[in-house]
């Protein structure tokens, strides 16, 4: 059960996801990576090569901003759950702005001319899950979500061992900033009409990692944007089996396995030097180590290239970068044709 202590805790996170990350400690070995803190508000070029990182400040609760000539901006909505045992997350939620705070999605929010607002809402499912509604152009977070990754983070601490209090808070900021910026994901692709050629699953998951990476909060390090990153994807292996059935080969999504070490593949493939303890801690298998670096310069570029036509008047600065990055060309290496 999710007992009420921890659910005060939870609140409590909740409450400062908007002041950044608290610093990370008692991880198991090979799960770091060695990097210096930028100034706020300049990038680090070679923080990540694939896509450089900015700082983003985090806006006032309920602050607002005119919206572009081309399209309207993201709207964000607290629904009120029924069960009495979500409602102070809701009401912690809610006070926090925590989906208006996610740093990506403060990046994001007015970057696209999109043809219609995109909303972005917690409420109460009845069960664990984040999903992205078409017809409605709605990004929904639910509370049995937040509660369950809580429970996780703990399970995750007592089985590595790892001290202090503050790792099962971490995994649920990190575990939900990915999971919205997958739902994301899909919610540019079907606004802005965009071509995917293979499983959209997988794509979109490339894109939430790539963004994770790019958009920092104030108070976070390099180094806590590759360790939140790693925390989301060991979410992914939560559910693992290892026994699978028809459904689960057949499914929309890839097994959790493969999407964990894609995840794995696109951060050691921002510097294979800096990550090279990955595959002697079996993170990441050599074979796939080798081609890592290319594939997170073709997904980059690839997603540069299909949002650089949305962007919305004033983001020119992005649309620049985007095109000098774009110019600099693809590192030759192993790719997926090759094998």
């Amino acid at each position: 059960m999710f007992l009420k202590p921890c659910l005060g805790a939870l609140c409590a996170a909740l409450l400062t996801a908007a002041a950044g990350c608290a610093s990370v400690s008692g991880e198991p070995p090979g799960a770091r990576a060695k990097a210096g803190a930028p100034s706020p508000g300049v990038a680090r070029p070679d923080a990540v090569e694939a896509s450089p990182r900015h700082v983003v400040r985090p806006a006032a609760p309920g602050a607002g901003k005119a919206a572009p000539a081309t399209g309207p901006r993201f709207e964000y909505l607290y629904l009120p759950p029924l069960s009495p045992d979500l409602q102070t997350i809701y009401e912690r939620v809610r006070e926090a702005d925590l989906l208006r705070r996610l740093p990506a999605v403060q990046a994001l929010d007015g970057m696209f001319a999109l043809p219609r607002r995109l909303r972005y809402i917690t409420a109460e499912c009845g069960e664990f899950g984040a999903f992205y509604q078409p017809g409605a152009a709605e990004v929904v977070l639910c509370y049995e979500t937040l509660r369950t990754l809580y429970e996780r983070g703990q399970e995750r601490q007592r089985v590595l061992g790892l001290v202090g209090d503050d790792h099962p808070l971490r995994y649920v900021r990190a575990s939900v900033r990915f999971m919205v910026l997958h739902e994301t994901g899909h919610a540019l692709v079907d606004l802005l009409d965009l071509p995917v050629t293979g499983r959209q699953e997988d794509a979109v998951d490339q894109l939430a990692a790539i963004l994770m990476l790019r958009f920092a909060e104030l108070d976070e390090t390099p180094e806590e944007v590759i360790e939140n990153l790693r925390l989301a994807a060991n979410w992914l292996l939560s559910d693992s089996t290892g026994a699978y059935n028809l459904d689960a080969y057949a499914a929309s999504h890839a097994l959790g396995e493969q999407r964990y070490f894609n995840l794995q593949c696109l951060i050691y493939g921002t510097d294979p030097e800096r990550f090279a303890g990955m595959v002697a801690a079996r993170d990441l298998t050599p074979g796939r180590a080798a081609g890592c670096e290319r594939e997170m310069r073709l997904v980059s570029r690839a997603w540069l290239r299909l949002l650089l036509p949305h962007l919305s008047p004033g983001y020119e600065a992005y649309g620049e970068e985007a095109r000098r990055y774009l110019d600099s060309g693809v590192p030759a290496g192993r790719s997926a044709a090759m094998h």
